[in-house]
């Protein structure tokens, strides 16, 4: 962990199929306690393939007024920047994931292995149209996916590797990097999956009130296996709280503190599209060089609402969440997939500058 006002630490270097010791019973669903307040729980995976330029987002939380309660976002990313967008609810079958009428998540293998189904619709959008006001209830089609996942690294458990445990936003944060096969359809349209996927777990108390922004990337780089993580987040005073990185390949699992990000110019066009993710390893500067694919803007309301599209009137400065699908390109040539978020409110933009 670092601050803007802490020296950088140097990076550490761990081994084994499970470096952060993650307890396998972490990736189901977690039990409901009754007496932490504003206590949650949120599931996220982002598939992507690249050869035909199609993908999926799911997030899934808890309703405040009723955990048992599941809340789903499902979108479909497709060719030339189409967007499916949906909005469900449901209550949960089993411990292995959440469900709604659409949608269903099953853990299959603790720590390796996951399959995601969908069948409904979903609005007909595009980024233009979503970051004009809320999405989701507009003329539909039809889509649906029946994808699975395999780890192409370990579980990051963002607490561990931070040292961590006052994130004001999860007390468990885990995140994973995987190859993922299956299938999506939209109206008459089918593709099929040959790609990456990312997914994060978060559980605990949840107050963003004093979340400035955050960016957040998950990168699979489909050919070596390699995965790398990297969060910077701050409040909102601009105050940057932590700054970490993670790097899973043949060499073992790197983890350091000296990490920064393009920002975010404009949240309606997710400008700039060229980023740069900067790390220092321990064999010197590390420069990914980032390319947007493609790309949704949410919102996200205290305490725990996320709604499709931007939806200024609900709350003052809510958090707006742009995410892009990218392509990376790391110093030896490797190329990856995966996702970056930069989330911010919109006090605070313009700010393209690196973070």
């Amino acid at each position: 962990m670092t601050s803007l006002d802490e020296p950088t630490r140097q990076t550490e270097l761990l081994h084994g199929d499970n470096p952060f010791h993650v307890d396998p019973t972490a990736d189901l669903l977690q039990g409901v306690p009754a007496d932490v307040p504003g206590w949650s729980e949120t599931m996220f995976f982002h598939v992507w393939s690249p050869a035909e330029e199609v993908g999926v987002f799911i997030h899934c939380g808890r309703w405040p007024d009723d955990p048992d309660l599941w809340w789903a976002q499902v979108i479909a990313m497709l060719p030339d920047g189409r967007l499916l967008v949906d909005r469900s609810w449901g209550r949960a079958l089993d411990e292995r994931g959440p469900a709604t009428g659409n949608l269903r998540v099953a853990c299959i293998e603790p720590l390796r292995r996951w399959r995601l189904t969908f069948d409904g619709a979903g609005e007909k959008t595009d980024l233009s149209r979503m970051v004009a006001g809320p999405s989701g209830a507009g003329p539909a089609q039809a889509f649906g996916f029946d994808i699975e996942i395999e780890a192409a690294a370990p579980v990051w458990d963002m607490h561990g590797a931070l040292g961590i445990y006052d994130l004001s936003w999860a007390a468990l944060h885990h995140t994973q990097g995987f190859r993922a096969v299956g299938t999506l359809r939209a109206g008459r349209e089918t593709w099929d999956i040959r790609g990456v996927a990312v997914r994060d777990h978060s559980s605990g108390p949840r107050d963003v009130s004093k979340l400035g922004g955050l960016n957040f990337f998950v990168v699979v780089f489909p050919e070596t296996g390699r995965v790398i993580n990297g969060l910077v987040n701050w409040r909102v005073d601009g105050t940057v709280d932590h700054r970490v990185f993670t790097v899973f390949d043949t060499g073992g699992t790197e983890i350091g503190g000296d990490l920064s990000c393009t920002g975010l110019d404009d949240y309606r066009t997710h400008e700039p599209h060229r980023i740069t993710l900067r790390m220092n390893r321990n064999e010197g500067e590390y420069r990914l060089d980032t390319e947007r694919l493609h790309g949704y803007t949410l919102t996200f309301l205290s305490p725990n609402e996320n709604i499709n599209g931007v939806a200024l009137d609900e709350q003052d400065d809510a958090l707006v969440i742009t995410q892009s699908t990218v392509r990376v390109t790391a110093p030896d040539g490797d190329v990856g997939y995966g996702v970056f978020e930069r989330d911010y409110r919109p006090s605070q933009l313009p700010s393209p500058e690196e973070r």
